[in-house]
């Protein structure tokens, strides 16, 4: 596994997952310790929305986080009603 580093996403860039997907950056947010950096980002083939915490980027641009929480459907996305009938 390649060595990744902490890194500031760019508000607007979208980005590779790791994992799979793209993902655009919608929003970032500075973690109070260290060099770790939170964002906000939106996958781009479903619309699904997310808090991406920690952070990182591999030497080929590819991105992941530890963990991610506040995931959501967007408010008048494709998918809010089926969100609205499983709540």
């Amino acid at each position: 596994m390649s060595e990744r580093v902490y890194f500031r996403p760019k508000y607007g860039v979208i980005y590779e997952n790791h994992g799979g997907g793209h993902f655009r950056c919608i929003d970032r947010h500075p973690l109070q310790r260290g060099r770790e950096w939170n964002a906000v980002f939106q996958n781009i083939k479903s619309g699904w929305i997310l808090l991406a915490h920690d952070v990182r980027q591999y030497p080929d641009g590819r991105i992941d986080w530890a963990y991610s929480t506040e995931g959501h459907w967007p408010r008048g996305g494709r998918y809010e009603k089926v969100q609205m009938e499983q709540a």
